[in-house]
């Protein structure tokens, strides 16, 4: 009962954050969110939102391995090298937020399609060790919530 209560509050946070960022994105301007740099030379929002398109790929893809295989060590993929081969500066942004929520409402259904017993299945994070996939349903919003403050502050120093 408790781990129910708790997966409908990070569903409620998951959803929350596709409104936040599809709110950032229609109140700035494009130019705003394709040029302003994190620090003056970090990402733009737009690449911002491709990390969050790519990792919630990965996201949903450590969902799937650990329901599917017994403690499977889970992916890290170099964010660094993911905006470098898929090209994150030249991405259209429509396409990039359209893909996003594709991924992000298709793990959700995923997410709430699993019996009482896939929630204690394991796997083995690079860098958090052993987690549960209920203990995985806590990344992703929190992952959200950083990137989120990211694309803010990004535009906050340039606005200021």
């Amino acid at each position: 009962m408790q781990t129910e209560k708790i997966r409908g509050w990070q569903y409620e946070r998951m959803t929350l954050s596709v409104r936040t960022i599809e709110s950032i994105i229609q109140s700035t301007s494009p130019e705003a969110l394709t040029t302003y740099r994190d620090g003056g030379n970090g990402w733009t929002v737009l690449q911002v939102l491709c990390h969050l398109r790519d990792f919630e790929a990965v996201f949903f893809e450590r969902a799937r391995l650990t329901v599917e295989q017994d403690s499977p060590p889970l992916p890290f993929p170099n964010p660094d090298e993911l905006a470098s081969s898929n090209d994150y500066e030249n991405q259209v942004l429509e396409d990039v937020l359209a893909a996003w929520k594709e991924t992000r409402h298709a793990y959700m259904d995923f997410l709430q399609s699993r019996s009482e017993s896939d929630w204690e299945r394991t796997a083995v994070h690079p860098k958090r060790g052993m987690l549960t996939l209920l203990e995985q349903t806590f990344i992703t919003p929190l992952h959200d919530s950083i990137h989120i403050e990211q694309m803010t502050r990004i535009l906050a120093e340039k606005l200021s």
